[in-house]
């Protein structure tokens, strides 16, 4: 099959799955985190999900081993450490905190003993092949951002994803925002858009400091994924002036998108310019990962995900791009990239591992 059929049967299928998403009743445990909308955690049997987490590398372990502890109907059961940024004394101390069960030194021997996985290591490379067990066993599992960082974990992700039809989730969890939902209604109601701009932090500080945009750069990406939907064409990357990398995706027929992803604001932002005013955003994540959990608990009723794995690769295939163009010189249509595009995570997993260690 040739790359370009490849990829947009990959993308429409994903996309007619998500559509038969319907949210079960019967989970038990009801979430103690205060939300607007009841979030409900635990297999449809009734007992505790157990979650594995493969990686302990960043903040965001620490951040789902409280959230799970806060929950009831909730347990995180296994947990994965190789150790590229912190060793043996931080597995000791996080299983201690979180009161875990079982340390795994594979991603296979954690398969048994979990409902569903988390893989959040900090070097994206190792994602697909982290999560491509608990795909292969049918176990839903969330791959922290970015998912991807190269054009062929892409198309494998795209391809697991389809061969077994287990739930993918992923990415940043803004994409979980109330509001962030509101403005996406607002949005594709409208019928006198023009041009959306999307801000987003991240620490590059020139050019050539290319990391911190996929890893960061992609929680401004997400939003604009989710507010536009799937269907990106191309991207130009336009300049870097100030910190700032200015990037513009096209999306053919609809309104274009303006990417600003920089160092001057503290977390995504919204704007669109319409003929009759200016609608801007400021996302708030709240309650992100309970209700990314409660995804994934309706997910082993459903089989689905609320949303196709598509999307966030999509918009991790845009940032390729982007790099691809800032190098060429010229506009990326996405149908070009070609498997060896993209961000090297190994090289900033260990720059990640060097700065957390810098006081040791």
């Amino acid at each position: 099959m040739q790359r370009r059929n490849f990829i947009r049967q990959n993308l429409a299928l994903a996309i007619s799955t998500a559509s038969l998403a319907v949210v079960p009743a019967g989970l038990r445990g009801q979430a103690r985190a205060a939300s607007a909308e009841p979030l409900q955690i635990g297999t449809p049997q009734g007992s505790p999900l157990r979650i594995g987490m493969v990686e302990l590398d960043t903040s965001h372990s620490d951040t789902l081993g409280g959230v799970i502890s806060a929950l009831e109907g909730a347990e995180l059961t296994a947990v994965l450490n190789r150790g590229l940024v912190y060793g043996e004394q931080r597995t000791a101390s996080f299983v201690k905190d979180y009161r875990v069960k079982h340390v795994c030194s594979t991603p296979e021997q954690m398969v048994p003993l979990v409902d569903v996985a988390l893989v959040v290591g900090c070097d994206w490379e190792s994602h697909v092949s982290d999560a491509e067990p608990f795909i292969a066993a049918g176990k839903p599992v969330f791959i922290d951002k970015p998912c991807v960082g190269t054009e062929a974990d892409a198309r494998r992700l795209l391809e697991l994803s389809l061969r077994y039809r287990t739930p993918v989730f992923g990415g940043t969890i803004y994409r979980y925002s109330a509001n962030l939902q509101e403005f996406k209604e607002r949005y594709q109601s409208r019928p006198d858009k023009v041009i959306l701009t999307v801000y987003g932090r991240i620490h590059s500080h020139s050019r050539n400091d290319m990391h911190d945009l996929i890893y960061y750069g992609i929680h401004g990406t997400e939003v604009m994924q989710e507010v536009v939907g799937l269907g990106a064409v191309a991207v130009n990357y336009l300049d870097f002036y100030r910190k700032e990398h200015l990037i513009h995706v096209s999306y053919g027929d609809r309104p274009p998108v303006v990417l600003v992803l920089g160092y001057a604001l503290d977390g995504p932002q919204l704007s669109l310019l319409a003929d009759k005013g200016l609608d801007h955003l400021v996302p708030v994540a709240e309650n992100g990962y309970v209700k990314m959990l409660a995804a994934m608990s309706r997910s082993l009723s459903t089989g689905r995900a609320e949303r196709p794995i598509a999307e966030q690769v999509e918009a991790c295939r845009i940032l390729i791009a982007a790099r691809k163009s800032r190098t060429l010189g010229r506009q990326v249509y996405l149908d070009e990239l070609e498997e060896g595009d993209g961000f090297d995570g190994r090289s900033f997993g260990l720059e990640y591992a060097r700065f957390r260690n810098l006081d040791r």
